[in-house]
């Protein structure tokens, strides 16, 4: 090799013979520049000084770094092919890792892969081979050894494109136990979700799902014997929520028209259009005072009934299901005779359910009980309860500026129990967390878990 190629066109032929003023000394120059500069434009700047194709500035720089490679590099250094295989394993590796844990999106990934120097770097590459490692994998999880596993269940459903997906998911692991498109959510399709499960050896000991009619529906047929726990999130926060930002806007409207009233009213001409604008303030005036009054009290007795839901008070002390359901209860009475069109429909919705709605405050009395049984201090419960309830707030929040504040409780209530316990913070924490991880209180984990991911 090494011999470039000169092309003289002449009208009768193509001759190619071999450049003599080409020296060795000008192609190691040419081949040491390529390597060292790659800078853009340098192998056209190569090609027009020395009057050579492009093509043989790659070559002249291809040997340059084979020769290099063979006096300077390992003696088992990869075959390029091999490298390069190696090389997209990495990424590939890598961009499962941001997604699954970092919980990162497919452009992030791109970015991310693109300043570390990386390949298979484009945004279609990374789709296409996470979506081809994702059909390898079964829909249902197996579980081997001919053993049964014992599990809580959230079960759920979501949308892609108006085609329902329903989903099983292990709350405690968030584990997905079973993720499948189906033509409906329908009992029957309920039921053949559930029932391959149960022959996957997964024996189910609780589940928690929201009030939809076909999965209420199969999880009684499938599962007779074991207890439903409502969805606290779709009973009580997906019907009340909505009403606190509806009638904020309300009483934000109703200020709104007393100012503009206010505004107009100096500008009248008579005594009768005075009078006119005079009236239709005053009346601004009272509809305001009457919104901003219905929306502090709605809020206050929603708030109220969220406070209720909590697992564990401000001293980190397991709420009692009777005075929980009591004071929901009363809430509920107070709330129902608000002047709020539709409202009753939702509220008594939720005095159906409420007898089963916080059969989870038994599980966690059952919970502290059992780690106070091993030994471990109240007070060092209720500290941790505080901090896991903290998470859990913030798992749950929609809004970043409220997750943000309960991630912030979190890990200043988890610092204050470290300066107690010093070296037996992590075993403590690793021990109640467990715990309390058994408490399931919403089924809303597993669109969340999709979503993130």
């Amino acid at each position: 090799m090494g011999i470039d190629i000169y092309q003289s066109v002449t009208q009768k032929e193509m001759k190619f013979q071999r450049r003599k003023d080409l020296t060795s000394e000008i192609r190691l120059l040419i081949a040491f520049v390529a390597f060292m500069d790659n800078k853009w434009g340098t192998i056209t700047r190569l090609a027009i000084k020395y009057a050579i194709s492009r093509t043989f500035v790659y070559m002249l720089r291809e040997q340059l770094d084979v020769a290099i490679e063979g006096c300077f590099c390992a003696e088992n250094k990869l075959p390029k092919k091999e490298v390069m295989a190696e090389s997209k394993n990495k990424s590939l590796e890598l961009a499962i890792l941001l997604r699954m844990e970092g919980k990162c999106s497919i452009p992030s990934i791109s970015e991310i892969l693109k300043k570390m120097g990386m390949g298979n770097n484009s945004v279609g590459t990374i789709s296409r081979e996470l979506k081809d490692i994702g059909a390898y994998l079964p829909n249902t999880y197996y579980h081997q050894n001919d053993t049964v596993m014992f599990v809580c269940l959230a079960a759920d459903e979501m949308f892609s494109h108006s085609t329902p997906i329903l989903i099983s998911v292990d709350p405690i692991s968030t584990a997905i136990l079973r993720i499948e498109l189906a033509e409906s959510r329908k009992t029957e399709d309920w039921v053949n979700h559930f029932n391959k499960l149960k022959e996957n050896g997964i024996q189910v000991v609780l589940v928690a799902s929201d009030e939809g009619q076909g999965l209420c529906s199969a999880t009684g047929l499938v599962f007779p014997e074991i207890n439903r726990q409502p969805d606290t999130f779709h009973a009580i926060s997906h019907r009340l929520g909505k009403w606190v930002g509806s009638l904020e806007n309300s009483a934000y409207a109703a200020i709104e028209t007393e100012y503009h009233c206010r505004d107009i009213f100096g500008s009248a001409k008579s005594e009768t259009v005075l009078q006119k604008r005079m009236d239709a303030y005053n009346q601004a005036r009272k509809n305001a005072n009457k919104a901003i009054m219905l929306y502090e009290t709605y809020k206050f007795l929603y708030h109220c009934i969220i406070n209720n839901l909590q697992v564990f008070n401000k001293e980190g002390i397991p709420r009692k299901r009777k005075d929980a359901e009591e004071d929901i209860r009363i809430a509920l009475d107070y709330m129902i005779y608000l002047p709020i069109n539709k409202i009753k429909k939702d509220i008594n919705t939720i005095y159906n359910i409420l007898g089963n709605l916080l059969e989870y405050m038994d599980t966690a009395n059952k919970v502290t009980k059992a780690l106070c049984a091993k030994g471990i201090p109240q007070k060092i419960i209720q500290a941790f309860a505080l901090a896991w309830q903290h998470n859990r707030n913030a798992t749950k929040a929609k809004k970043p500026k409220r997750r943000k504040y309960f991630s912030n409780k979190e890990k200043e209530q988890l610092e204050m129990i470290k300066m107690i316990l010093y070296n037996d913070f992590d075993t403590l924490k690793e021990t109640v967390f467990t715990e309390l991880d058994k408490i399931i209180q919403s089924s809303a984990i597993g669109q969340k878990f999709i979503l993130r991911c």
